[in-house]
């Protein structure tokens, strides 16, 4: 499959970006997040948006980061979803001093934003965008599940399904559409057991 090429136009400016975020941050956090810094990324393709953190020894660093290609043809609507997406991430790191996921509290503010009709979601909801940059593809061959990556980054002699922990086998990404055999792990506790193999975790777009 060939990849798609990358746009390098932004929907917005950085300076709407900002204006979005200050307004987000005092209707909804209360003024509370501190300033952060916010970035169009024509190289991120694996999910719409992302916040990053870098801790160091001296220095700490923490940045929003936003995808043009799978952004640019959104609506406004659409890309302030995205934003207040990761600002509950960051709202998760800067206020309540801990490591972002989709956890409770997540959810929690997620639903009292949505309350005016934000419509955040746990996962970004850009399947078809997103697999449009997926140069790799394995799938699992006892259970079905598959995995697509941007880069040759599964083994199949180190790597086992996280679902089942069944053995891959590399397919093209143009061969995942048609509909997987599903079946019942055989062995629920082989999941606990110590193995040589890394057991990956389910696939899922990153926020």
């Amino acid at each position: 499959m060939a990849r798609m090429p990358l746009a390098e136009t932004a929907p917005v400016t950085l300076e709407q970006l900002r204006a979005h975020w200050t307004d987000l941050n005092a209707r909804y956090f209360g003024g509370g997040l501190p300033s952060i810094e916010i970035v169009w990324s024509a190289r991120l393709t694996s999910s719409a948006g992302m916040f990053v953190s870098h801790a160091g020894p001296r220095s700490r660093r923490r940045l929003i980061r936003l995808s043009t290609p799978l952004l640019q043809n959104l609506s406004e609507r659409e890309l302030l979803t995205t934003l207040a997406h990761e600002m509950i991430h960051q709202w998760q790191f800067d206020v309540r001093k801990r490591r972002p996921d989709h956890g409770p509290d997540f959810l929690e503010k997620m639903d009292a934003m949505n309350h005016d009709g934000l419509k955040i979601t746990i996962h970004h909801t850009l399947d078809e965008e997103v697999s449009a940059f997926m140069t790799y593809a394995w799938r699992c061959l006892e259970c079905g599940q598959d995995y697509q990556r941007q880069r040759r980054t599964i083994r199949p002699k180190d790597h086992r399904c996280g679902a089942c922990r069944g053995p891959l086998g590399e397919v093209l990404p143009g061969k995942l559409q048609r509909k997987r055999r599903r079946i019942q792990p055989r062995h629920q506790s082989a999941q606990y057991r110590p193995s040589p193999f890394v057991q990956l975790e389910l696939p899922f777009t990153a926020a």
